[in-house]
């Protein structure tokens, strides 16, 4: 093994993941080479890679385009005929490339050749002749892109924005999701975790930006409007479930041709979008405006329609060519403690508690509610009702602040609006008078070892009970999915009740019906739920044509990426940093708690071209060099 790959601790990396099984011989790319076979002909890969760097480059400045292009003719020459001219052209033209190209792409792109002339002597032995045996597999990733689940071309829809071409940057967005305002909104954004320019200063506001450019659309009196392949199939697919999961089947379907209908118990789609997270994060017209778009594509809805009473999931298998699962968790998980069960007046589950009240049906009043749970749930169930009027909305979390899974910016929002939070606290028994809720028994919490998930396990404190007076109890530590509707025998569970799939394909043990979102995952996110959606229809589509399920060139490359590594928190970015990021605006306290308005506001026009000003547009170019044998 050679390397020149080095982290931003000066460590260099020394291995190669295999690619589908198969062994990498070399990789070139944005921080170096890598050489794990004697056998490589290098200065044969370099031209390959500096071809497929040259495919890539866009254009807007010359450094990259003309001088990749000249490294490139430099490169062939060399092959021809090793003049010590022709290497001192091609170290400073290199360094021309690295220093003086406006993205990443360019920047990243001079580093392999500066390294191979840097130690061409020590690598001489690793240029082998001419070798007909190598095979080039070129790829094209970003930290952002890679982050994102649902693989979101973040780079390309930020720079559209940046040139004001809104539509285009919406095209780029709509290939990945039909969801741009809904995510726009509601997204955890772990691409921001991977942001370079999270190494200098703060990450670019990627969720803000999205929505931007979807809002952009609204405000000039435009509905949501998607685009299909232009193909028509006779296949029909049944979705089970209208969440985020089955909406994004559905679309990604409805491009290709198919015919896609959704069975959707709840009189709405959208689920937990729709019945789960308030109005003040996610407004119904945004959310109902997109999902209208999914169905003018041809997609067609069946609300109030539950697999397992009104219709038979056995009856979709013999009716439909191919049936996803994404019903969602929609039950609340037990607290397990004494009068749970019980049926108290003012005792509500926190699903149900949001659902009831998204479908304007009954919730328990009163003037003190306790909501249990740490993660985004409890803040919604939380602040909703304090704009339900409740006078003390108390929030008890068994675990410190740092240890809260909940945006940071849900519990920040919290704080203001006024949720009274109680860390390191756990109910013990729900305490009731003639049939209704009184208070809660608590106890105080200490923290002590780790636990699985590698938070420190939360250990009670023996003699600190106390009591907590409350008129509502809502429970929100975690969602379960009802299962009964599963009638087929061939469809498995894992030990945790989800349903047990392919981890790639999605494919359960019945040919032609696959699941996934939280029926999968367990309680996740939203953008994790649209790339299952979209994982889903790239199975059914090729079920539906060959007959076969099995790993597309993007899994391959995308599960070699995660072992391998796109992000180094520890790189040194190298340029000036002291660009602030830009703040969406955001309704005043006193004025959002009046009622379900929208608490954030999103970007005006300067802003948000500001904004998108501080991406790095950090496209990198990378190259596998395989054994011509291999099928990958």
């Amino acid at each position: 093994m050679f390397s020149t790959w080095k982290s931003g601790g000066d460590v260099l990396k020394t291995s190669l993941p295999s690619f589908g099984g198969q062994p990498v011989k070399a990789f070139i790319g944005w921080s170096g080479i890598l050489i794990a076979d004697t056998e490589v002909n290098l200065l044969e890969a370099l031209i390959a890679y500096y071809e497929a760097v040259q495919r890539e480059s866009c254009g807007r400045c010359v450094p990259c385009r003309v001088g990749t292009r000249i490294i490139l003719s430099l490169l062939q020459k060399l092959a021809q005929k090793d003049d010590p001219s022709l290497r001192q052209q091609l170290m400073s033209v290199a360094n021309l490339v690295v220093n003086g190209s406006k993205c990443e792409l360019g920047q990243s792109a001079g580093k392999p050749v500066i390294d191979f002339l840097n130690n061409y002597q020590e690598l001489s032995k690793y240029c082998a002749p001419s070798n007909s045996d190598q095979k080039y597999h070129a790829l094209v990733t970003a930290p952002c892109l890679h982050r994102c689940p649902a693989h979101l071309d973040i780079p390309s829809y930020i720079e559209r924005t940046t040139e004001r071409c809104f539509e285009e940057a919406l095209e780029v967005i709509r290939r990945s999701t039909a969801l741009a305002g809904v995510l726009g909104r509601v997204c955890v954004h772990p691409c921001e975790e991977h942001c370079r320019r999270g190494l200098l200063d703060e990450p670019i506001a990627i969720r803000g930006i999205k929505r931007f450019v979807a809002d952009y659309e609204l405000k000039r009196g435009r509905k949501p409007t998607l685009k299909g392949e232009g193909k028509n199939s006779k296949a029909q697919v049944a979705v089970v479930g209208a969440g985020p999961a089955g909406l994004s089947c559905a679309y990604q379907l409805a491009r290709k041709g198919y015919k896609v209908t959704i069975f959707e118990a709840l009189p709405v789609a959208g689920g937990m979008l729709a019945v789960g997270i308030p109005p003040y994060r996610l407004p119904r017209d945004i959310l109902q405006g997109e999902i209208e778009a999914i169905k003018a594509l041809g997609v067609e809805i069946k609300y109030n329609t539950r697999v397992g009473q009104d219709i038979s999931l056995q009856d979709l298998i013999q009716n439909y060519q191919a049936v996803f699962i994404a019903a969602g968790l929609h039950d609340s998980a037990k607290m397990g403690i004494e009068g749970e069960n019980a049926g108290y007046e003012g005792f509500i589950p926190g699903v149900k508690y949001l659902r009831n009240m998204n479908l304007g049906l009954p919730i328990p009043a009163g003037k003190r509610v306790a909501v249990i749970g740490g993660g985004n749930v409890a803040m919604d169930c939380a602040r909703s009702s304090l704009r339900k009027g409740f006078e003390e909305v108390y929030l008890i979390y068994r675990r410190t602040r740092a240890e809260m899974p909940a945006n940071e910016c849900e519990v920040r929002d919290a704080e203001a609006e006024g949720v009274k939070f109680c860390f390191l606290a756990n109910p013990t028994e729900i305490v009731a008078e003639d049939g209704k809720v009184k208070g809660l028994n608590c106890i105080r919490m200490e923290l002590g070892e780790p636990d699985a998930s590698g938070r420190r396990r939360p250990v009670p404190i023996p003699g600190s009970e106390f009591f907590l007076p409350c008129d509502v109890v809502i429970p929100a530590i975690g969602q379960v999915a009802d299962l009964s509707f599963l009638d087929h025998e061939g469809i498995e569970l894992t030990k945790w009740k989800t349903i047990a799939v392919d981890p790639v394909t999605l494919a359960t043990g019945v040919p032609g019906v696959f699941a996934g979102g939280d029926i999968v995952l367990g309680a996740r996110t939203v953008v994790e739920a649209v790339a299952q959606g979209n994982r889903a229809a790239i199975s059914i589509d090729q079920y539906l044509t060959s007959g076969k399920v099995e790993p597309v060139r993007e899994d391959l490359v995308d599960a070699w990426l995660k072992e391998f590594g796109v992000f180094d928190p520890n790189e040194r970015v190298g340029i000036l940093n002291g660009r602030p990021r830009q703040e969406e605006e955001m309704a005043p306290v006193e004025e959002r708690l009046k009622d379900f308005r929208e608490v954030e506001l999103g970007f005006n026009l300067h802003d948000g071209i500001t904004e998108t000003g501080r991406c790095l547009r950090c496209y990198r170019v990378g190259l596998m060099v395989l054994d011509s044998a291999s099928n990958a």
